[in-house]
């Protein structure tokens, strides 16, 4: 039995989830990406795992009603964060609430999945992106249910795709669920992320892996960095192991340019100006490149407000934190003129069927580098030449001067 086109697939486990006889599993395909797997012989074709498909309903998209520029003043807490830390700031007001978070962090094993938190130490582990696809697990979205039951106040934040699987699932609508999505440029399978990780642990001879990151507002943006644990000082600050530039970092550079992403992303369903969650936030792309902006454009989140719910949590929670939180208010037209996520899906790659030729025999660590060694050889070597320049032109203004 099939639940719904395998192409259409997002992984959401929307389906694994509400199965009532446990038969329905995620499994990796020939190309790394998991789809749900039926054991016929615990099946009884109840069909629910088709009713809460989002490939097999009519999802309700909303336009929303305001676009904010928005960022928090605490330049700590920002450090490591995306961009402006809205999801940081919306998950602590929810917790100080009594609510619950659930959002996306590494387990054990630095596996990206979905946890909940219900502690304001517990966040810090959902801060930073996490490129690559977050596994939601059999029993999350019955938690989530659970919670809401019992009255609790929850706050999901996710892609727009785990989102419209929760909601499918839950089948009903809950005031006390306040849905955060992500402007989400596709995902790549999370088995790529673990062997590429796995790979340079074992490469740079690195121990006691403590955090692996993307994204920050800690000079080192959009590059891929692994810390370990700082044993000089026996404390426990993280010292940094491993840093390349997004470009010029296999994994990285696959994903950013659409080499790597699941197939369904570049037929994404989500990527259109309406949104599925209350609240939708992400980079704020072509900021000020229209209409002037005096603020500094780079630590920047769009926050968009897509429905009744979403505009007055973020009001009230607006009202509360008060100069620690600035929002500026912008014409949405001004995000929509980055296409991709927003506008359409982020393209596929030419580079893709070669490395989807090459994956299954060679695995992904060999297969991406086989693939673009070129793209990053002459990636190093513009910075290299980018970088001689500038020291030639300070050379140069230096003895003019």
């Amino acid at each position: 039995m099939e639940i719904c086109e395998k192409s259409k697939c997002t992984g959401c486990f929307a389906c694994v989830s509400a199965c009532p006889f446990d038969s329905i599993s995620m499994k990796e395909d020939l190309y790394g990406e998991l789809h749900p797997v039926i054991d016929e012989h615990r099946c009884k074709q109840c069909n629910q795992c088709k009713r809460v498909c989002p490939n097999n309903v009519t999802i309700s998209f909303e336009y929303p009603q305001k676009c904010y520029a928005s960022w928090i003043t605490d330049n700590t807490k920002r450090s490591i964060c995306a961009s402006g830390g809205i999801a940081t700031m919306i998950s602590e007001y929810v917790i100080k609430r009594g609510g619950v978070v659930f959002g996306t962090a590494y387990d054990e094993k630095f596996t990206p999945s979905v946890f909940y938190a219900e502690h304001l130490a517990d966040i810090e582990r959902f801060k930073g992106s996490k490129y690559a696809q977050s596994i939601v697990g059999d029993g999350t979205f019955l938690q989530v249910k659970n919670f809401l039951c019992k009255g609790r106040l929850v706050l999901f934040i996710g892609t727009p795709c785990q989102i419209a699987g929760l909601k499918c699932y839950l089948q009903k609508d809950y005031t006390n669920l306040i849905t955060v999505d992500l402007i989400c440029h596709g995902v790549s399978p999370t088995r790529y992320y673990t062997d590429e990780i796995a790979f340079l642990i074992k490469k740079y001879h690195i121990e006691n892996l403590a955090d692996v990151r993307f994204r920050g507002n800690d000079g080192k943006n959009y590059c891929l960095s692994l810390w370990q644990n700082n044993r000089k000082n026996n404390s426990s600050d993280k010292e940094l192991v491993y840093m390349k530039p997004r470009y010029e970092q296999p994994y990285f550079a696959g994903f950013m340019l659409g080499v790597t992403l699941r197939d369904n992303c570049y037929t994404c369903n989500y990527a259109r100006p309406e949104r599925v969650g209350d609240i939708t936030i992400g980079d704020f792309l072509r900021l000020g490149k229209r209409v002037p902006f005096q603020y500094n454009v780079k630590q920047t989140s769009v926050v968009l407000l897509n429905n009744e719910k979403g505009l007055s949590f973020y009001e009230e929670l607006s009202r509360e934190m008060g100069a620690t939180l600035i929002n500026v208010e912008r014409d949405y037209s001004e995000r929509l003129e980055y296409r991709p996520s927003l506008l359409e899906p982020f393209k596929r790659h030419p580079l893709y069927d070669e490395f989807r030729k090459r994956y299954p025999s060679q695995g992904f660590v060999k297969s991406i580098r086989s693939v673009l060694r070129f793209f990053i050889w002459k990636e190093k070597t513009r910075r290299i030449k980018k970088q001689w320049k500038n020291k030639i032109k300070t050379l140069l203004s230096f003895h003019t001067a």
